[in-house]
């Protein structure tokens, strides 16, 4: 039995990783991303703060990140330069949940970057989450 192929394939590596802080780290990430094959990142612990989007060069891969107290939470997504373009929407919920929407083909694609609450926080906090 044949399969008609897809105009477009995709084959999308998808990682997480806790890296206690993006400063200094982001040409180290990339290149780890491009060693591993790894077409979305998200990061957690970035320490980078605002609701923002950059650029990341030479490599033109994009990171979005959100972030309101520079010692707590903040994550971010970090999306190699074939997929760009298929960036639809991007949310951010707090400093903890970031969603990123991509358009492959006629598929939606989610990413979502979570940060939970961890052991040390009170149970209140958890909760609210």
């Amino acid at each position: 039995m044949r399969v008609k192929k897809l105009a477009n394939e995709y084959k999308i590596r998808l990682a997480s990783w806790n890296i206690g802080s993006l400063t200094g780290k982001l040409a180290e990430l990339v290149d780890a991303m491009i060693r591993r094959n790894v077409s979305i990142l998200c990061v957690q612990e970035t320490k980078c703060v605002g609701e923002k989007a950059r650029i990341i060069e030479p490599w033109d891969y994009k990171l979005w990140y959100s972030g309101r107290d520079r010692n707590r939470n903040r994550v971010g997504v970090i999306i190699d330069k074939q997929l760009l373009e298929n960036v639809v929407e991007v949310r951010r919920n707090g400093d903890r949940i970031l969603l990123v929407k991509l358009i492959l083909d006629r598929e939606i694609f989610n990413v979502i970057s979570v940060y939970a609450p961890h052991v040390g926080l009170d149970e209140s906090s958890k909760r609210q989450f």
